[in-house]
């Protein structure tokens, strides 16, 4: 925005919640809706400095004094406390005098810190506000609290009653976090199959970079989306990791971004440090992210250092600390705290272009402060910021590590021959075929099970070494199967590892008190099950089975609405799994499967049958996506995550999806019909 605007108070209003025109007496001589409501006593026409105090700029006492600041961020703050603003000043006319007006909106920061008791809602911002994002984030775990709290005020249990609003929240982050990873799919897998070429040195050292990259992008999404988990009460997952290992590894992340700008990225490491730490890797490896990162961002020339120290601290424990030193742009001192608040980001302060989210500095703060460090920084502008934060530590001995990682999750590879007999159970039809596909090309003899009864009926009646249990199904679900088949059989005679599409905590713990054994995600990811079926089952010496790894040769024949629809990278990766032949085997399954399931949920939407909706919704989504239909799977996923949460369906929703549907499976079928 320049410093001058001639808009009307209307056209500002629309464009802005927050309006204030005061003349060059400093008098308020106009104050939109969302101030009065706020601030009655604006109406009397008072002095700005009467009813505000001015944080920024330094100094705001005279006319003079608000056109010298027309390109600064103004900050004000209500003097009974409760109210504050964040906006720009601009010079204008009113009714036909010279004026000043501010235009900007609630400081949602501030005042959710200094003032919790005052909900704002979507009333107080334009529609195009930058903070929208922030008061979803801020309010969603307020209200749903209070939502829980107001149906269940007979409770005296106030703890029971926090615990059911953080489930209900971790619910609905664990399938955001779905539909975000689904995305990452193609990534991951295009990036499997060009590991396979014939590399250069260098070509694969960037190839691994790469999957290593996707690898950190795929924790970020999970974590950023499960941010409330940090508040939760209890001891979190603590894991035996290689330090120096952790540390090269990050910073060989970053490494080809430095390159790019021709930066000397310099690793300097304490040789005190200790070899092999307890605690959460992959959370020291976002925070020392995050700040390298930033760092390579906001330099342009010279270099970036990272820098690690052994500080004092009782054996076997220590304190760790690291440093990102660059020569950048520098950090003004009156916005060094700032710059830690959720969604802050330099452009605010009309600066970098390339300002990103504002959520990585709020990360490393509250990965810090979680594990009771502490963070900080020393910056000069023009010359360069050191962000440095203390990570407590526990060193461990050799004898410790060496059992961590000798257990039978070790890493194997993923065309290791087993033997054994499995017991695969999915209500998809395509799931299961895909799935006995994979599983067979390792050596496994497979049965296969449509449903929960089916399931209890063939693990009892069989003679199975493990059992694959889907979750989510009609009439009694995976739970229930696996309560029955342990009336009969326990975990030591009949391994059951569930299967399910969601990445719940609360969903895995509730199938290991029932007697489950492990724990998978779908889409299946042929590497994860071989490690988890290596648990169960023996290998052999035999070579792997012919035909599941042939194939390499490029799709050929799609037209380019077929590539728009289809992800040629999961078609690739399940040919290379499963085989052409059988590729082909899978397609005709979808398009026969997927015809009888949309007629079976257009019966639904014309009986008005929420539940059968949501089932046949999600069938059709799984069986989309576990072929690279992600148009039509995301789309119908979308229609899933609303059912879910009880909203009302738009009007014509079954029309839209017939559309995706239809031109999906077009596409499918040209595709079948070039192999």
């Amino acid at each position: 925005m320049n410093g001058r605007a001639d808009l009307p108070s209307s056209e500002l209003q629309r464009l802005f919640s927050v309006v204030i025109y005061f003349d060059e007496s400093m008098r308020i001589i106009y104050a939109s809706d969302t101030v009065q409501r706020h601030l009655p006593e604006v109406k009397d026409s008072p002095v700005l400095g009467e009813i505000f105090q001015v944080l920024r700029p330094g100094k705001l006492e005279t006319f003079s004094d608000a056109l010298a600041s027309l390109e600064s961020l103004c900050l004000m703050t209500a003097n009974n406390g409760r109210f504050a603003i964040r906006g720009q000043l601009v010079s204008t006319v009113y009714h036909g005098q010279k004026a000043m007006c501010l235009c900007g909106a609630p400081w949602l920061f501030w005042m959710s810190s200094n003032c919790p008791d005052i909900r704002l809602n979507l009333s107080d911002f334009a529609a195009q506000d930058v903070q929208l994002d922030q008061l979803f984030f801020m309010t969603t775990e307020k209200r749903m609290v209070e939502d829980l709290e107001n149906l269940n005020t007979e409770l005296t249990d106030a703890k029971a009653g926090l615990e059911a609003a953080h489930d209900a929240q971790h619910r609905f982050f664990a399938q955001m976090s779905h539909e975000m990873r689904t995305p990452l799919n193609g990534l991951v897998s295009a990036l499997s199959l060009l590991e396979a070429k014939s590399l250069e040195v260098r070509q694969r050292q960037l190839v691994e970079l790469a999957q290593s990259s996707s690898s950190n992008l795929m924790e970020v999404i999970n974590y950023v989306l499960d941010l409330s988990k940090l508040e939760l009460a209890g001891e979190e997952e603590k894991t035996v990791f290689d330090l120096p290992e952790l540390i090269r590894s990050t910073v060989d992340i970053v490494d080809a971004k430095a390159r790019e700008k021709s930066l000397d990225l310099t690793l300097e490491m304490d040789p005190d440090i200790p070899l092999h730490c307890k605690g959460n890797a992959p959370r020291l490896r976002q925070t020392l992210l995050n700040l390298m990162m930033n760092a390579i961002k906001f330099t342009d020339k010279g270099s970036v250092t990272i820098r690690t120290a052994k500080m004092d601290g009782e054996a076997p424990g220590c304190i760790l600390r690291f440093s990102v030193i660059d020569t950048g742009i520098g950090i003004a001192s009156d916005i060094e705290q700032m710059i830690f608040e959720p969604f802050w980001t330099m452009q605010s302060e009309g600066g970098h272009p390339d300002a990103g989210t504002g959520l990585g500095l709020d990360i490393v703060r509250r990965n810090v402060e979680h594990v009771g460090g502490e963070v900080g920084l020393i910056s000069e502008p023009g010359a360069g910021t050191t962000f440095w934060f203390d990570w407590p530590a526990v060193a461990e001995s050799v004898v410790t590590v060496a059992r961590s990682v000798t257990g039978p999750s070790a890493v194997i590879d993923a065309d290791t021959n087993l033997s054994g007999k499995v017991l695969l159970v999915d209500d998809n039809q395509t799931n299961l075929l895909l799935g006995t596909m994979i599983i067979e090309s390792m050596g496994v003899e497979v049965g296969a099970a449509e449903n929960g009864a089916e399931a209890v009926a063939a693990a009892l009646r069989e003679d199975y070494d493990l059992v694959l249990m889907d979750i989510h199904m009609p009439d009694f679900d995976g739970i229930e199967a696996t309560r029955r088949i342990r009336k009969v059989k326990d975990e030591k005679d009949l391994p059951i590892v569930a299967l399910t599409a969601l990445a719940y905590e609360k969903e895995k713990e509730k199938c290991m008190e029932n007697g489950m054994n492990g724990y998978l995600t779908k889409p299946i990811v042929k590497q994860a099950l071989a490690e988890e079926l290596s648990r169960w089952l023996s290998s052999n010496a035999q070579d792997p089975v012919p035909g599941a790894a042939e194939g390499h040769d490029e799709y050929r024949g799609e037209t380019p609405a077929a590539v728009e629809l289809l992800d040629q990278a999961v078609l690739e990766e399940l040919k290379l799994q499963i085989g052409p032949d059988n590729l082909k085997t899978v397609l005709t399954k979808v398009l026969a499967e997927a015809a009888q399931r949309w007629q079976d949920l257009i019966i639904a939407e014309r009986n008005d049958d929420h539940e059968s909706i949501q089932r046949h919704v999600h069938s059709l989504s799984s069986i989309f996506r576990s072929v690279g239909l992600m148009h039509a799977g995301d789309a119908l996923a979308s229609i899933e995550v609303q059912l879910r949460a009880g909203a009302k369906l738009d009007v014509g929703w079954i029309e839209g999806l017939e559309k995706a549907k239809t031109n999906s499976l077009e596409a499918l079928d040209q595709q079948l019909a070039a192999q």
